[in-house]
């Protein structure tokens, strides 16, 4: 006879534990009659289900915890684990006792077997530990949520996914459906973790040096009707004449890498934008920015760049900084920057200004005929200054080409060519993924490039009006902000030994100052190299140099 009080405990530990819905969909279902327990040698309970004449166990009939303990024993470093099958827990608990679950997720497919073991297991050891969320028959979209919100790879570690055989054999389907898109989820999250490790301590320092210069106002830009986008590609001059013969109220929008190349030949654009969080972009204006063109800049840009324009205007992209900024300081216009390049935020803005077609030039996303960029654009210069008679310009081109890891040849049938590389494709295929999202249609044209499918898409669109491009009214002064940021940081509990719980125990403004750091701590971490500090040491010392960065740039202020 069950003892219902087993499955009351184990509920209490969900609810108290983990996102209510686990123990909604757990006490909405009758539990799986094929659930039986038998006993281990040692008398340890293992759940089995009954299949026909054949009995399906979920761990060892003979000793599951020595087994358990074997499995621990195969993995050395702590990180966030993914169980794939709950069972009995013997396999978690041990991985858990050891130490090596800095925080880790349940994928339970089956809420009536889920619910036929609880009645019969007492998991409350399990279940009640607060490095552990449970996730019952989630969908993709809650699966990707679960990991976004929960994966920190500075502080929880490497990915480990644990599978339960027992338990996975009797759902394959499911359970390899949700290793599919815990690929998918863990993918993304290591290309954002990568370039966080390149830029973030730069994208806070910049941000932070900016916010004095953000302060200023603008008058506004827009709306317009057609927009003009020119890219750095070498096909940009085929088209110059045609772009400077653009027709009248057709608004142009020059990447800051294309910036140098079109005032070159006379052209002067309607607007440039810059994304770029490094100072090499400041070689983009070495020709200089025209007065009367508004520089639209996200907020991590360099603040010499920023200092530049006359008419700097600034938007917000996701770093979580700037949404810190954009609540407490000043809500700024928010662009797309998910394409990782220039070419991207400029479609955004076109269409956030009411664009219905945007036309766009230079986006070869390759090296057409070895070419890297458009004559005129800030390499040429660059490379002039660079070149000797052992290194000639020609070498620092080839170089700069052969430096990717992975390029790939493509030939046309009319004997053109061009390089490809995996950042480039990535590129073509996040503004291809754009181009199905957003209001206005998007025309590229070709040139030498590759194809993309920007230009087949469906051309009935919802015309959406556009939309002014400007800040709101700051809510406080830049020196205030940014003392009350200090403040906050200066505030927050010392890090201790176990990183991710400590994060965890957090109320919710101190983990909102938390998440402005974190890009900054992936940075600390790659710049440890083979030998990193331990994630509560990583907290520590970045908190310190951000607490640092934020009182310098006060004091500065505080100066002007």
């Amino acid at each position: 006879m069950l003892d219902p009080q087993i499955f009351e405990r184990n509920m209490l530990a969900v609810a108290s534990q983990h996102n209510p819905l686990c123990a909604d969909r757990i006490r909405a279902v009758e539990p799986d009659g094929r659930v039986s327990v038998a006993s281990s040698r040692d008398g340890f309970p293992v759940p089995y289900l009954a299949t026909g004449d054949r009995k399906a166990y979920m761990h060892s009939r003979f000793d599951p915890i020595r087994e358990a303990k074997r499995l621990a024993d195969q993995y050395e470093k702590a990180g966030f684990y993914v169980f794939l099958g709950l069972g009995a827990g013997y396999e978690i608990a041990s991985l858990l006792e050891a130490g090596r679950v800095a925080k880790g997720l349940i994928i339970e497919y089956g809420a009536p077997i889920l619910r036929a073991v609880l009645e019969r297991v007492d998991l409350t050891h399990v279940l009640g530990d607060r490095r552990l969320h449970l996730l019952v028959d989630p969908s993709d979209a809650e699966l990707d949520e679960a990991i976004a919100s929960s994966y920190v790879p500075s502080v929880t570690g490497d990915f480990v996914s644990v599978p339960l055989r027992g338990r996975i054999d009797l759902a394959q389907a499911l359970y390899q459906r949700a290793a599919d898109s815990i690929r998918g989820a863990i993918s993304v999250i290591s290309d954002d973790y990568s370039v966080q490790s390149f830029f973030g301590k730069r994208w806070f320092s910049n941000i932070v040096r900016n916010l004095e210069i953000s302060n200023k106002p603008t008058p506004p830009v827009g709306p317009i009707r057609e927009a003009y986008v020119t890219a750095a590609g070498p096909s940009l001059e085929l088209y110059l004449k045609e772009i400077a013969a653009r027709p009248k109220g057709a608004f142009l929008i020059a990447t800051d890498t294309s910036l140098r190349a079109l005032l070159e030949r006379g052209i002067e654009p309607d607007a440039v934008i810059s994304i770029d969080c490094q100072h090499i972009s400041y070689y983009h204006f070495s020709l200089g920015m025209p007065e009367r063109i508004p520089l639209f800049l996200d907020l991590a840009s360099p603040p010499t760049v920023s200092r530049l324009a006359s008419k700097p205007y600034f938007f917000s992209s996701g770093h979580p900084l700037s949404r810190y900024v954009a609540s407490r300081f000043r809500a700024f216009p928010v662009l797309d920057t998910s394409g990782g390049n220039v070419t991207h935020a400029a479609v955004s803005l076109a269409e956030y200004l009411g664009a219905s077609v945007v036309r766009i030039y230079g986006a070869d996303f390759s090296y057409p005929f070895g070419k890297s960029y458009a004559r005129g654009t800030y390499i040429y210069p660059y490379f002039d200054i660079r070149q000797s008679r052992l290194r000639p310009s020609e070498s620092l081109f080839a170089e700069f080409l052969y430096r990717n890891q992975s390029i790939d040849r493509q030939e046309d049938a009319d004997g053109s060519f061009r390089y490809v590389t995996k950042p480039l494709v990535a590129y073509k295929e996040r503004l291809e993924r754009l181009s199905d999202s957003i209001s206005c249609k998007l025309d590229r044209v070709r040139g030498f490039g590759v194809q993309a499918a920007t230009e087949s898409k469906n051309q009935t669109r919802k015309c959406v009006e556009g939309k002014l491009f400007a800040a709101g009214r700051p809510y406080q002064k830049p020196e205030e902000f940014l003392t009350s940021y200090a403040q906050d940081i200066s505030s927050l509990p010392e890090p201790y030994n176990h990183a991710a719980s400590y994060l965890d125990s957090l109320g919710a403004h101190e983990r909102d100052v938390w998440t402005t750091m974190l890009p900054s701590a992936a940075a600390f971490r790659r710049e440890a190299g083979e030998t990193p500090p331990e994630p509560f040491e990583l907290l520590s010392m970045t908190r310190s140099w951000c607490a640092t960065v934020v009182l310098d740039e006060v004091k500065r202020v505080a100066r002007t």
